[in-house]
């Protein structure tokens, strides 16, 4: 027990400490990882569908782990963090699939509907109905499946038609992007290849590449409550990226559960869309930062 009561101890140490460099160095990634929490609790549906898949994945997955991610942040422990923000899309993109293609289903069922859910499918599936391919002779499970996410894909895209400039594509293909670069890291070759590489995601900027920020961070940082110093900025400033993207994957996946699903009013919406369109407006002001940090003037 006294090695636990030491290691409770030194986590508690850290994360006091951590927090006061962080407020000091980057005070603005506290900010926005409260906003991500705010928009978790804060946009709940007013009225409570017990066989709703979205809502309990959103109240039982979502919600505690957008708290995570900070408490991650606050152990710089960034590895955590990466993971609960890979979670939080996939886990409300499921749930939204169950909800649309099982809407009178009881959630035990919806449970055992979606079992086989893959974001990675999804997104094939996607390609196979842009290139117009694909049918019955490619096995009917997988066809209809397929169709199935086509379907879904179309509507949600439809029901953020206003935000596809503002992303520079599709909605669907935006949210897989951001879930897939969150993949990357935590790979295992990631670690292996001991760099972040290409890690972008596509933005109304175009591809905004990370890879300006250097080298892999230390493991120490990874796994285990450590204390934040000068090194790790380069890992929080990425973690503060992937969290904007987290938020705005999040906000848009709850606008279209709103909009397909449960057919919410105008106001509820307009609630949604200022969350989405205050997120943006945030990204864009943290790329503006992260240029000035990490672009060299020339002499």
């Amino acid at each position: 027990m006294g090695g636990l009561r030491d290691l409770c101890g030194l986590s508690c140490r850290f994360c006091e400490a951590n927090a006061e460099f962080i407020m000091s160095h980057r005070p603005n990634l506290i900010n926005d990882l409260n906003s991500l929490i705010s928009d978790a609790y804060g946009l709940e549906p007013r009225d409570y569908d017990a066989n709703s898949l979205f809502e309990f994945a959103l109240e039982r997955v979502v919600e505690p782990l957008s708290n995570y991610v900070l408490h991650s942040v606050l152990e710089c422990s960034l590895y955590p963090g990466l993971f609960s923000m890979r979670l939080i899309i996939e886990s409300l993109a499921v749930g939204l699939y169950a909800d649309w293609r099982f809407r009178s289903d009881v959630l035990r069922s919806k449970l055992d509907f979606v079992g086989g859910f893959d974001m990675g499918i999804f997104r094939r599936c996607r390609k196979i109905g842009r290139k117009g391919v694909g049918g019955e002779n490619d096995g009917n499970d997988h066809f209809l499946l397929c169709s199935q996410y086509n379907a879904l894909g179309r509507e949600v895209n439809e029901a953020l038609g206003w935000l596809r400039d503002l992303l520079g594509g599709d909605a669907v293909d935006f949210i897989y992007e951001v879930y897939n670069d969150l993949s990357k890291p935590i790979h295992a070759v990631a670690m292996i290849d001991g760099r972040l590489g290409g890690r972008y995601v596509r933005f109304s900027h175009g591809a905004i590449s990370l890879s300006m920020v250097g080298e892999f961070p230390p493991m120490r940082t990874t796994i285990m409550p450590a204390k934040c110093e000068e090194d790790d900025l380069v890992m929080l400033d990425l973690i503060h990226w992937d969290a904007l993207l987290t938020r705005l994957s999040m906000d848009i996946l709850i606008y279209a559960w709103q909009s397909i699903v449960r057919r919410a009013g105008n106001e509820e919406l307009t609630k949604i869309k200022a969350s989405i369109e205050e997120t943006i407006k945030r990204i864009n002001e943290v790329h503006e930062e992260h240029k000035r940090r990490y672009t060299q003037t020339p002499r």
